[in-house]
C-alpha cells in the first residue's frame, strides 16, 4: 500500500471519529463590525498537534467520495452549532470543490442556510469538469438563498473568465495581493486596477490577510467592504465562538 492510500485511510479515520473539525475566522466591515465567518478546517492529531488543511486536502481534492465525506461531517458540526444558536445577520462562507456538490451536501447547507446564511467559495484549484452542470447547480443554489463567493481571485484559474462564468455575490482578495501593499506601491498599482475591474460588476469584495492596521488603514481607502484576517481574529474553535454585532474587540475573540 502506497503512502497516499495510507494517508487517505488516516483522514478517513479523522473525519469518521470528528477529528477534523469546522474552525472559524471573523469577517468584519470597514467599521470592523462582524458580518460572518470564514469556516477553516482543523485536523485535531493531538492536544499538541493541529494539522492545516494543506496537509491534508491536496491529498483528498481529486478523490470525490472523501472529499464529499469531509464536506458532510463538518455541515452536520456547523448544523449542530447553529441550530441552537441561530443568527441571520450573519452569513458563514464554506469553501467546497465542485464535484463535493452532491445531493446531500446541498440539502444540508439549505439546512444550515436556515440558521445562519451560507455562502460558498469556488476555490482557485478547483478542477471544474462539467460547467454547464456546474452553472445549474449555483443557480439552483443561488434560488435556495446561498451566496457564491469567487475565492483567491487573480490567482490561477479565478481570473477573467470565471468573473464573467458564473453568478457569483462577492469575490475575495487573496492575502498574496494584500501584503506590502504599504510598502510596495507598484503592489499597491496592481490591486488598485484589480479592484476597477471587480468593480466593473458592482461586486462587493473581502480582503484576506489583512494582519495590521497599516494595511487595513490602506484598503479602506479603496472602499473595500469586507475584511479578514489575523488582525481581527485567528481561526477559532466553535465553542469558542463568541460574536455579537458590535465592532470586534480583544474580548470578542481570542486573539494570540
Amino acid at each position: 500500500m502506497n503512502s497516499i492510500a495510507i494517508k487517505k485511510i488516516q483522514i478517513t479515520d479523522a473525519i469518521s471519529t470528528g477529528k477534523i473539525q469546522p474552525f472559524i475566522q471573523p469577517i468584519v466591515n470597514i467599521n470592523k463590525k462582524l458580518v460572518g465567518f470564514e469556516v477553516l478546517s482543523r485536523w485535531i492529531v493531538s492536544e499538541h498537534e493541529i494539522r492545516l488543511p494543506l496537509q491534508f486536502i491536496p491529498i483528498i481534492k481529486d478523490d470525490q467520495q472523501l472529499s464529499e465525506s469531509l464536506t458532510i461531517s463538518l455541515l452536520h458540526q456547523l448544523i449542530t452549532r447553529f441550530t441552537s444558536d441561530k443568527n441571520n445577520a450573519l452569513f458563514i462562507s464554506i469553501n467546497i470543490y465542485s464535484h463535493s456538490l452532491t445531493t446531500s451536501v446541498i440539502y444540508l447547507l439549505t439546512e444550515l442556510n436556515k440558521f445562519i446564511n451560507v455562502v460558498i467559495e469556488i476555490l482557485e484549484n478547483d478542477d471544474i469538469t462539467n460547467i454547464n452542470h456546474f452553472k445549474m447547480t449555483l443557480h439552483h443554489l443561488k434560488m435556495k438563498g446561498i451566496k457564491i463567493a469567487l475565492d483567491d481571485f487573480g490567482c490561477g484559474k479565478n481570473i477573467n473568465d470565471r468573473l464573467f462564468d458564473y453568478p457569483f455575490d462577492y469575490v475575495k482578495l487573496d492575502k498574496l495581493f494584500i501584503d506590502d501593499i504599504d510598502t510596495d506601491l507598484d503592489k499597491l498599482k496592481s490591486l488598485q486596477l484589480m479592484i476597477e475591474l471587480i468593480r466593473y460588476f458592482n461586486l462587493p469584495i473581502i480582503a484576506e490577510g489583512v494582519e495590521n492596521e497599516r494595511i487595513f488603514n490602506i484598503l479602506t481607502t479603496l472602499n473595500i467592504e469586507m475584511y479578514q484576517g489575523y488582525l481581527f481574529s485567528k481561526p477559532v474553535t466553535l465553542d469558542k465562538m463568541l460574536y455579537q454585532l458590535t465592532p470586534l474587540t480583544s474580548n470578542n475573540f481570542e486573539n494570540k
